[in-house]
Protein backbone atom coordinates (compact mmCIF):
# COMPACT_ATOMS: atom_id res chain seq x y z
CA UNK A 1 0.00 0.00 0.00
CA UNK A 2 1.05 3.22 -0.85
CA UNK A 3 1.70 6.06 1.88
CA UNK A 4 -0.36 8.99 1.25
CA UNK A 5 1.22 12.46 1.37
CA UNK A 6 -1.09 13.89 4.13
CA UNK A 7 -0.23 10.57 6.12
CA UNK A 8 -3.48 9.52 7.43
CA UNK A 9 -2.83 5.49 6.67
CA UNK A 10 -0.26 3.55 5.45
CA UNK A 11 1.08 -0.22 6.44
CA UNK A 12 0.35 -1.20 9.93
CA UNK A 13 -2.27 2.28 10.88
CA UNK A 14 2.14 3.64 10.34
CA UNK A 15 2.09 1.85 13.92
CA UNK A 16 -0.20 4.71 15.22
CA UNK A 17 -3.22 3.93 16.55
CA UNK A 18 -3.91 7.78 16.40
CA UNK A 19 -3.87 8.21 12.99
CA UNK A 20 -6.55 5.38 12.47
CA UNK A 21 -8.81 6.58 14.57
CA UNK A 22 -8.13 10.06 12.74
CA UNK A 23 -9.16 8.11 9.77
CA UNK A 24 -12.34 6.85 11.19
CA UNK A 25 -13.18 10.21 13.06
CA UNK A 26 -12.78 11.46 9.39
CA UNK A 27 -15.17 8.58 8.27
CA UNK A 28 -17.80 9.47 10.44
CA UNK A 29 -17.37 13.12 10.28
CA UNK A 30 -17.90 13.13 6.38
CA UNK A 31 -20.75 10.06 6.24
CA UNK A 32 -22.66 12.82 9.03
CA UNK A 33 -21.99 15.98 6.42
CA UNK A 34 -23.64 14.10 3.54
CA UNK A 35 -26.41 12.66 4.88
CA UNK A 36 -27.22 15.95 6.25
CA UNK A 37 -27.19 17.14 2.43
CA UNK A 38 -28.80 13.91 1.72
CA UNK A 39 -32.08 14.76 3.99
CA UNK A 40 -31.85 18.45 2.28
CA UNK A 41 -31.94 16.73 -0.99
CA UNK A 42 -34.62 14.94 -0.04
CA UNK A 43 -37.07 16.98 1.60
CA UNK A 44 -37.05 19.55 -1.18
CA UNK A 45 -37.49 16.70 -3.92
CA UNK A 46 -40.67 15.65 -2.08
CA UNK A 47 -41.76 19.37 -2.28
CA UNK A 48 -41.31 18.98 -5.21
CA UNK A 49 -43.39 15.91 -5.98
CA UNK A 50 -46.05 18.10 -4.43
CA UNK A 51 -46.00 21.44 -6.14
CA UNK A 52 -48.53 22.56 -8.56
CA UNK A 53 -47.09 25.60 -9.58
CA UNK A 54 -45.16 24.27 -12.82
CA UNK A 55 -42.89 28.19 -13.11
CA UNK A 56 -42.37 27.19 -8.81
CA UNK A 57 -41.68 23.70 -10.00
CA UNK A 58 -38.75 25.21 -12.62
CA UNK A 59 -37.19 27.16 -10.28
CA UNK A 60 -36.98 24.08 -7.41
CA UNK A 61 -35.51 22.00 -10.25
CA UNK A 62 -32.85 24.41 -11.04
CA UNK A 63 -31.92 24.67 -7.14
CA UNK A 64 -31.78 20.86 -6.46
CA UNK A 65 -29.38 20.76 -9.80
CA UNK A 66 -27.28 23.39 -8.43
CA UNK A 67 -27.52 21.62 -5.32
CA UNK A 68 -26.80 18.15 -6.60
CA UNK A 69 -23.88 19.38 -8.53
CA UNK A 70 -22.24 20.64 -4.91
CA UNK A 71 -23.14 17.28 -3.29
CA UNK A 72 -21.83 15.21 -6.10
CA UNK A 73 -18.74 17.89 -5.89
CA UNK A 74 -18.21 16.35 -1.90
CA UNK A 75 -19.48 13.16 -2.49
CA UNK A 76 -16.64 12.37 -5.09
CA UNK A 77 -13.64 14.10 -2.86
CA UNK A 78 -15.06 11.77 0.26
CA UNK A 79 -14.95 8.39 -2.36
CA UNK A 80 -11.68 9.88 -3.14
CA UNK A 81 -10.39 9.71 -0.14
CA UNK A 82 -12.19 6.26 0.79
CA UNK A 83 -10.66 4.53 -2.20
CA UNK A 84 -7.41 5.80 -2.12
CA UNK A 85 -6.41 5.39 1.56
CA UNK A 86 -9.04 4.11 3.28
CA UNK A 87 -10.15 1.08 1.94
CA UNK A 88 -6.94 0.06 0.60
CA UNK A 89 -5.50 0.44 4.18
CA UNK A 90 -8.59 -1.95 5.74
CA UNK A 91 -8.16 -4.88 2.86
CA UNK A 92 -4.22 -5.03 3.39
CA UNK A 93 -4.68 -5.16 6.98
CA UNK A 94 -6.91 -8.28 6.55
CA UNK A 95 -5.73 -9.77 3.41
CA UNK A 96 -2.98 -11.08 5.93
CA UNK A 97 -5.69 -13.11 7.94
CA UNK A 98 -6.91 -16.08 7.05
CA UNK A 99 -10.26 -15.58 7.15
CA UNK A 100 -12.93 -15.06 4.20
CA UNK A 101 -12.08 -11.64 2.25
CA UNK A 102 -13.76 -8.42 2.61
CA UNK A 103 -13.51 -8.12 -1.53
CA UNK A 104 -17.41 -9.01 -2.22
CA UNK A 105 -18.67 -6.41 0.82
CA UNK A 106 -16.49 -3.72 -0.86
CA UNK A 107 -17.67 -4.56 -3.89
CA UNK A 108 -21.38 -4.34 -3.13
CA UNK A 109 -20.88 -1.19 -1.54
CA UNK A 110 -18.98 0.12 -4.57
CA UNK A 111 -22.29 -1.25 -6.99
CA UNK A 112 -24.25 0.69 -4.15
CA UNK A 113 -22.48 3.75 -4.20
CA UNK A 114 -22.57 3.59 -8.47
CA UNK A 115 -26.13 3.02 -8.60
CA UNK A 116 -27.13 6.01 -6.07
CA UNK A 117 -24.83 8.20 -8.27
CA UNK A 118 -26.66 7.31 -11.36
CA UNK A 119 -30.45 7.80 -10.08
CA UNK A 120 -28.69 11.57 -9.39
CA UNK A 121 -27.24 11.98 -12.95
CA UNK A 122 -30.84 10.58 -14.13
CA UNK A 123 -32.55 13.41 -12.31
CA UNK A 124 -29.76 16.03 -13.51
CA UNK A 125 -30.46 14.72 -17.40
CA UNK A 126 -34.41 14.92 -16.40
CA UNK A 127 -33.97 18.32 -15.15
CA UNK A 128 -32.28 19.82 -18.39
CA UNK A 129 -35.43 18.48 -19.98
CA UNK A 130 -37.70 20.58 -17.77
CA UNK A 131 -39.10 23.58 -19.97
CA UNK A 132 -42.11 26.24 -19.33
CA UNK A 133 -44.81 23.75 -20.57
CA UNK A 134 -43.86 20.92 -18.08
CA UNK A 135 -46.55 18.89 -16.46
CA UNK A 136 -46.90 18.00 -13.06
CA UNK A 137 -46.37 14.39 -13.59
CA UNK A 138 -42.63 15.51 -15.09
CA UNK A 139 -41.90 17.71 -12.53
CA UNK A 140 -42.91 14.48 -9.92
CA UNK A 141 -41.22 12.12 -11.81
CA UNK A 142 -37.80 14.18 -11.98
CA UNK A 143 -37.94 14.45 -8.55
CA UNK A 144 -38.29 10.63 -7.66
CA UNK A 145 -35.36 10.00 -8.90
CA UNK A 146 -33.35 12.38 -6.84
CA UNK A 147 -35.63 10.51 -3.94
CA UNK A 148 -34.39 7.22 -4.89
CA UNK A 149 -30.69 8.64 -5.20
CA UNK A 150 -30.90 9.68 -1.55
CA UNK A 151 -32.65 6.68 -0.03
CA UNK A 152 -29.79 4.33 -1.75
CA UNK A 153 -27.01 6.52 -0.39
CA UNK A 154 -28.05 6.94 3.10
CA UNK A 155 -28.16 2.85 2.77
CA UNK A 156 -24.64 3.02 1.27
CA UNK A 157 -23.45 4.89 3.78
CA UNK A 158 -25.12 2.76 6.22
CA UNK A 159 -24.13 -0.41 5.32
CA UNK A 160 -20.21 0.96 4.53
CA UNK A 161 -20.53 2.00 8.52
CA UNK A 162 -21.34 -1.66 9.45
CA UNK A 163 -18.95 -2.82 7.50
CA UNK A 164 -16.37 -0.69 8.32
CA UNK A 165 -16.48 0.41 11.92
CA UNK A 166 -16.44 -3.29 13.43
CA UNK A 167 -12.90 -3.64 11.09
CA UNK A 168 -11.56 -0.67 12.35
CA UNK A 169 -12.55 -1.33 16.02
CA UNK A 170 -10.59 -4.75 15.68
CA UNK A 171 -7.51 -2.97 13.92
CA UNK A 172 -7.55 -0.66 16.79
CA UNK A 173 -7.67 -3.87 19.05
CA UNK A 174 -5.02 -5.53 17.87
CA UNK A 175 -2.72 -2.54 17.00
CA UNK A 176 -2.85 -2.28 21.53
CA UNK A 177 -2.13 -5.92 21.80
CA UNK A 178 1.19 -5.39 19.90
CA UNK A 179 2.08 -2.08 21.54
CA UNK A 180 1.43 -3.49 24.69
Amino acid sequence: MAIQSNGYISGLASSDPAKLAYAIDRLKEEHGELREKLRKLEASAKELILVDDSEKGIQQIRALRVMTNHFMQELRKHSEWEYRDFFPFLLTYFHRQSEPSMMPSFWVLEKDHQLGVSFIRSFQEAAIDVTPLVVKKQLADTAAHLVQACLILNDHFTMEEQLVFPLTERVLTDLEHFFS
